[in-house]
């Protein structure tokens, strides 16, 4: 879940809840089980960049109890992402989805040999708030998203009201082996993610809305 805020420059700033839970806490308690406090605030720090599609400062904020296997993985950080939102002309576009970027790079090749395995199935969901700037306006949001091809599911929405925009995000993969012939299907699906993800919000600033 995350809490952020567009500023008047573009850039998204706030903070942002992480919970791991299930396997996915396991093994990330298991990558570091040997590591010190400052390789393991790396660790963490590392991932929540890579999954943003652009450069930001990422801080981890709390301090994640790593030794209790039988609870969630729960990790808060403060972050900024600078020039996410871009502008045309009079109007201000900001992307759809925020956490996305291994998904963008996910079965682009054309043809595929062996078998697709993952470690265990998993679901991924994303709750951001973006408050806008005072005096802001939404002028558009993008279609709502939903797919659904049997182990893989998902789901893309924007609300608005008149100072934020409300984003959820949801990708299931319910499978732990699937054999190559179903990889043309499998990339279909993820391309179909792509152009969901890469969607714009558009908003109107202040000064246009005044001009007007």
């Amino acid at each position: 879940m995350a809490k952020l805020r567009l500023t008047d420059d573009g850039s998204l700033e706030g903070k942002l809840t992480v919970t791991y839970t299930g396997l996915e806490a396991m093994y990330q308690r298991l990558d570091v089980r040997n590591a010190d406090e400052v390789a393991r605030k790396k660790f963490l720090e590392d991932r929540v960049q890579r999954q943003i599609p652009t450069t930001a400062e990422v801080k981890l904020t709390n301090q994640p109890d790593w030794s209790n296997s039988e609870t969630p993985l729960i990790a808060e950080y403060h972050i900024t992402v600078p020039d996410w939102a871009s502008s045309a002309g009079k109007r201000t576009l900001v992307p759809a989805s925020v956490f996305t970027a291994v998904e963008k790079h996910l079965f682009e090749h054309a043809n595929r040999v062996q078998p697709i395995y993952v470690d265990y199935p998993y679901e991924k969901e994303e709750d951001v708030t973006i408050e806008l700037p005072a005096g802001w306006q939404v002028s558009s949001v993008p279609t709502p998203q939903k797919l659904a091809a049997h182990v893989l599911n998902y789901s893309l929405k924007v609300d608005n009201d008149a100072a934020a925009l409300h984003l959820t995000r949801k990708l299931t993969w319910d499978f732990l082996l699937l054999e190559a012939k179903y990889y043309p299907a499998l990339r279909t699906f993820f391309q179909s993610v792509r152009t969901g993800d890469d969607q714009q919000i558009v908003l109107q600033p202040a000064a246009a809305s005044a001009s007007n």
